[in-house]
């Protein structure tokens, strides 16, 4: 029963199915598996096209070699010359020729088996290098994670060891935030009330300042006004005085202008 392409794939492994191409006269043997399938049911396919395969021709094309020697042994002595002659050199040389085609196909086979054994051999010897090389891969990444683990764990340790630290030195700032906060705001009240208190002395100093000035200004002002009427009375009693020898004066001029002039003038012109 001719198995499908499914069952090549799920049934066989590689070898096998190298095997069964190698059997049915398969081109390509290299690939995946799917590929090797393939070429399989290709080979068989074309097989059955064909009307006789070439390796059920081989028995006949051998015992048509193998009839003119027969005959040829009946006879006492071998043809020579003429026709018999040449059909003898074409069997003998048909019968070379295949000869050597066999030999040809025979070592192609064996050098084909001897590549797919090699094949074979190198590709269980690379599995085996993959095996080999997987555990190695897997002992790493086994000693890797361990190893990341116990980072991992000391990282974690020393972050909350630093973490704990951290929050013992901020319990700490804090606490003594909160008492320098109430120092802060004891000194602050004791400040305002400084500061009510040296305004209230300013204010109650300025306010006395401000009346004894005021008292001062009003003294002033009235020892001014004072001051200021004895400086015009002053003042009037120089102006009646200066009133006065105004007058005089000009009585004077006067009295030079109508006596003293007119002699001076008569005497300087009558002598």
């Amino acid at each position: 029963m001719e198995e499908t392409f499914e069952e090549l794939v799920t049934k066989h492994t590689r070898r096998e199915l190298e095997e069964i191409a190698v059997k049915c006269g398969a081109e390509n043997l290299g690939g995946t598996k799917s590929q090797l399938a393939e070429a399989i049911l290709e080979a068989i396919k074309k097989q059955k096209e064909s009307p006789k395969p070439a390796k059920q021709e081989m028995p006949q094309v051998v015992q048509m070699v193998e009839k003119p020697k027969i005959s040829t042994g009946s006879t006492t002595q071998p043809a020579k010359k003429g026709v018999m002659a040449k059909i003898s050199a074409i069997n003998n040389k048909s019968s070379e020729f295949q000869t050597a085609g066999r030999q040809m196909r025979e070592e192609g086979i064996r050098k084909m088996n001897k590549g797919v054994k090699e094949f074979h051999s190198a590709t269980d010897t690379m599995s085996k290098n993959m095996a080999v090389g997987l555990k190695n891969i897997a002992s790493d990444a086994k000693r890797m994670r361990e190893d990341g683990l116990q980072r991992f764990n000391a990282g974690q340790a020393a972050f909350r060891s630093d973490l704990n630290l951290q929050v013992k030195e901020n319990s700490e700032a804090i606490s003594k935030f909160n008492s320098g906060a109430k120092e802060i705001k004891s000194a602050t009240e004791q400040m305002a009330k400084d500061f009510q208190k040296a305004g209230k002395d300013i204010r109650d100093d300025g306010f006395r300042n401000l009346q004894n000035g005021l008292s001062q200004f009003r003294r002033d002002v009235n020892s001014q006004v004072k001051s200021n009427l004895e400086g015009i009375s002053r003042i009037d009693a120089a102006a009646r005085d200066l009133q006065g020898r105004a007058k005089a004066f000009q009585g004077e001029v006067q009295r030079y202008q109508e006596q003293d002039l007119k002699n001076y003038t008569r005497d300087f012109y009558y002598g």
